[in-house]
């Protein structure tokens, strides 16, 4: 089964109310930049931002569930504006995710949860 939360508050309180039961205590966090047109990361100048979180959360000895957050957050500039508000949004919620990580004895780590 897979829980879903589309707000970072849903994601947080779900990660509260659940986080005596976070399988290995860690909860995964990427954020993940790609052109935002069809150049390679190489050439582009314009880039989409997206943070995705999630954690495994045992249900009893033989069950579990995933406990997944995604959200765009913006665009980064690589022009002479140099304007990173998409790199600002993500940064600004990962903050978010380790406050809860820290006061509930969590500990984050890179990647992605695949199904």
């Amino acid at each position: 089964m897979r829980v879903v939360c589309h707000t970072i508050d849903d994601f947080l309180e779900n990660l509260q109310q659940e986080s005596s039961r976070i399988y290995q205590r860690v909860v995964w966090v990427s954020r993940t930049v790609n052109p935002a047109d069809d150049k390679t990361k190489r050439d582009a100048v314009i880039f989409d931002v997206t943070l995705h979180a999630s954690a495994v959360v045992d249900v009893d000895d033989e069950s579990q569930f995933l406990l997944d957050y995604g959200e765009d957050c913006g665009r980064d500039y690589h022009d002479a504006t140099q304007d990173m508000a998409g790199s600002e949004v993500a940064d600004e919620l990962k903050a978010r995710i380790r406050k809860v990580c820290d006061e509930y004895g969590l500990t984050i780590r890179p990647g992605v949860i695949d199904m």
